[in-house]
């Protein structure tokens, strides 16, 4: 008979976060974007101004809802500073990997976009990511960490 054990949370969000994330220029073509999501099978991606500064995030979901709408000026959208999100959502190193999933639902995101203390863009984090703080222990508090990916890949955007 197998022990029952019991998970919970530990660690902070530079713990399990990507660091040096792939992201896009906001005056970059909605064909860029299209082409880099092919590429890279991202979910979303952190969204630059030209002097490097977060500005906004856009979704996969961003681009299809353009087949969605109704409104013929949905169809006008060139780059993506016009359908990225603005303010993007964010959250610091130190924070914990509960007050990230918390938020993660609260922004509906997949994501988000990790900033050090000086507000400078430093990771992402997703939701495959913070699996990795998942941890278990059993009734005699022997802790083992949540199972690694079997793939060896990092966690995706």
């Amino acid at each position: 008979m197998e022990e029952e054990k019991y998970f919970y949370l530990e660690g902070k969000v530079e713990d399990v976060m990507t660091r040096e994330p792939i992201s896009i220029h906001k005056d970059e073509g909605l064909e860029r974007l299209v082409d880099m999501f092919k590429t890279y099978k991202f979910h979303g991606l952190p969204v630059l101004d030209e002097e490097g500064k977060l500005v906004g995030v856009v979704r996969d979901t961003d681009i299809i809802s353009i087949f969605a709408r109704r409104d013929p000026a949905s169809r006008s959208y060139k780059r993506v500073e016009d359908i990225m999100h603005r303010p993007p959502p964010t959250i610091y190193l130190k924070d914990s990997i509960q007050n990230a999933i918390m938020k993660m639902f609260a922004d509906h995101s997949r994501f988000l976009v990790v900033m050090d203390e000086e507000d400078k863009m430093v990771g992402v984090v997703t939701r495959i990511d913070l699996i990795r703080g998942i941890r278990f222990r059993g009734p005699e508090g022997g802790e083992k960490p949540g199972a690694e990916d079997p793939s060896g890949e990092e966690g995706r955007v």
